[in-house]
């Protein structure tokens, strides 16, 4: 482990875990170490942000039965050091009406209690992978630029205000736009493993995405595949919007 400007540097990428459950906690780091990740542990919401902010943590890992655990998620988003740390939730049954906060409060991916160790760490690593995308921070897709860091999305210059399913799925077209992306493929993108996602609801959200890229009267980008889903290009959609 090195250090710079005072800050820890650690050779693998850190992950901070939020969880005053001992077993669950050690368990947690157990499963992460083995995967080659550094880890890090807290018992409490100020603990963890702290060592969040202070050793530039890329992902946080949290208990959402942690006592102020939708409060430490705002914190993370609203403090500038932890801006680009990536926010995983376990959401246990009780709690799983609140999960639309705790995706409000910022949190990238959940998974619902009891989740399998694969399905930890198929979560973990993907946040990963999206927190290592901050040296090309932004998509740009003809007039459309997403703001991966800020989670923000301009269309000609203009401000588009989306709701965090929405901005999953945009993302998801984007990354590959001239591809085809199924239901299942989006509902794999856009919603945390775990939550049962009917292919109409992914119907319903696109067309409020469409809606919203389409305010001020700019061009459908949205391409509707009858039977197969739906991509992101500049062309009309030849089928009926859906």
């Amino acid at each position: 482990m090195q250090e710079r400007n005072g800050v820890a540097l650690h050779d693998a990428p850190l992950v901070v875990i939020g969880s005053a459950a001992g077993e669950l906690a050690v368990f947690l780091r157990h499963l992460l170490e083995s995967d080659g990740l550094t880890v890090e542990l807290a018992t409490t919401k100020d603990s963890a942000l702290s060592k969040i902010v202070e050793q530039q943590a890329v992902l946080a890992l949290i208990d959402c039965d942690l006592e102020g655990a939708l409060s430490l998620c705002r914190s993370v988003r609203e403090t500038r050091a932890s801006l680009d740390c990536r926010i995983v939730g376990l959401i246990g049954q009780d709690l799983s009406s609140s999960y639309p906060d705790f995706l409000s409060a910022g949190m990238d991916d959940a998974l619902m209690r009891p989740a399998e160790p694969r399905a930890i760490l198929d979560a973990v690593r993907r946040q990963t992978r999206q927190s290592n995308l901050g040296n090309e921070p932004v998509i740009a897709h003809r007039d459309v630029e997403i703001d991966l860091r800020a989670r923000r999305v301009w269309r000609g210059g203009r401000e588009v205000p989306l709701t965090r399913i929405e901005f999953e799925l945009l993302v998801t077209l984007a990354k590959d736009p001239m591809s085809v992306h199924s239901r299942q493929a989006l509902i794999a993108g856009a919603w945390p493993r775990g939550i049962y996602v009917e292919p109409r609801t992914v119907t319903i959200h696109i067309g409020r995405l469409r809606r919203r890229l389409m305010t001020g009267g700019a061009k459908d980008l949205i391409r509707t595949v009858r039977g197969s889903g739906y991509a992101l290009d500049a062309s009309a959609p030849e089928g009926p919007k859906e």
